[in-house]
């Protein structure tokens, strides 16, 4: 996968594989919510980073910096009750490629009230959370965007949000780092979603910081089954399986002739907002061939280890047309257990998103040709049309 090398390569700014930065990324940034130390990591190690991303840089040194003390506090005052919170039932990992669903999917879910799911502001401040600072929780929902950019899902602090931007603040495996620091990008995907050159102490530390985010989601909404969604998780599961020995796994995919140009959106629109690094001479649109490929196939491989008991898939498309009928069929093949009141909520929200304007994404026909001629195994493999 082309990922750009030293900023001299060729410039494929104005090419079809190309994102072109404009104006200022957002001045609030995901890092923000790092531990001091694991800011400090991630920054030494990413270095050089372009004028562009000064103000957010500086930023988040100020607010890592400052969130120390409350980081602190909270750590103490909830750690021994954190570590204690079992975990009975669960996780439900929504899984599935970037731009398949998995938020649409993850929202509807999220309305039964027997789970328990990160919100944006958890997500992004995983370590101080509980406190619920009220000044920054007010920042946050002062500077973020209506909607999400790339597709017209609003989001505030309060939105279900997914648990890799908890992961970037805690560790180094995180897919988003693509998105921050993209001249490595390459790097950061074999890292984080095939989990390339984890030894098995790095394999503990990260189970161990995906259990602590599960027992914090539980403890802090008294219990309940946690709720997970991340597509970075598409080809993890058997990581999962082993860390949380009841997860349970939601796999939606889409036909992918929609996602390659909804994935283009995606880089544009985050790079944009996130980036600390210039994009020149890297091809996206040939990451996005490499990523989905790479992804899926390591899906594939990947689900023989987990069981069909704790293992159902959905159609996108299924979602759109008969949702409610989707969504009772996750249950019953999963056996997850379902309330009239839970079903009440979750077919008021899918009313509700009756009349929701979906982003139209498609590709040319040289385009389509290419798609089918590189992807063709998944075509092929969940039986969409070439």
């Amino acid at each position: 996968m082309a990922a750009g090398g030293a900023d001299s390569s060729s410039n494929l700014e104005g090419t079809p594989g190309s994102v072109s930065l404009r104006g200022l990324p957002r001045l609030i940034h995901p890092l923000d919510g790092c531990g001091f130390r694991q800011y400090w990591r991630h920054y030494i190690d990413n270095w050089p980073y372009d004028l562009r991303s000064l103000h957010t840089r500086l930023f988040a040194t100020a607010v890592v910096t400052l969130r120390s003390a409350p980081v602190f506090l909270e750590h103490r005052a909830h750690r021994a009750a954190i570590e204690a919170q079992a975990l009975e039932h669960g996780p439900v990992f929504v899984v599935g490629h970037w731009r398949s669903g998995t938020t649409h999917l993850h929202n509807i879910l999220s309305r039964d009230p027997q789970f328990a799911w990160m919100s944006f502001d958890e997500a992004v401040l995983p370590l101080d959370c509980l406190s619920r600072m009220r000044i920054a929780y007010a920042v946050m929902n002062w500077f973020l965007p209506k909607n999400r950019g790339m597709d017209n899902v609003a989001i505030d602090a309060d939105s279900p949000q997914e648990e890799e931007f908890a992961l970037g603040a805690l560790g180094d495996r995180c897919f988003l780092k693509c998105f921050y620091f993209p001249r490595e990008l390459d790097r950061h995907f074999r890292q984080s979603v095939l989990l390339e050159g984890l030894d098995p102490p790095g394999r503990e530390r990260l189970a161990n910081a995906y259990r602590f985010i599960a027992r914090k989601m539980a403890y802090a909404h008294g219990g309940k089954t946690v709720l997970f969604k991340n597509p970075a998780n598409t080809a993890r599961m058997s990581f999962l399986k082993e860390a949380f020995p009841h997860a349970k796994f939601v796999h939606i995919v889409r036909d992918p002739y929609s996602v390659h140009p909804s994935m283009m959106r995606l880089w544009s629109n985050l790079l944009n907002e996130f980036s600390w690094q210039r994009v020149r001479g890297i091809d996206f649109s040939e990451a996005t061939f490499s990523i989905y490929e790479r992804t899926m196939r390591a899906h594939l491989e990947d689900r023989r280890n987990i069981p069909e008991s704790d293992l159902h898939e959905v159609r996108f498309e299924q979602l759109e047309t008969d949702p409610k009928g989707a969504v009772r069929g996750i249950y019953e093949a999963l056996g997850i257990p379902s309330t009239p009141e839970a079903m009440r909520r979750i077919d008021a929200y899918i009313d509700e998103q009756a009349s929701y304007q979906r982003s139209e994404h498609a590709p040319n026909s040289a385009m389509r040709s290419l798609i089918a001629e590189r992807w063709r195994f998944a075509f092929e493999h969940w039986g969409y049309p070439i």
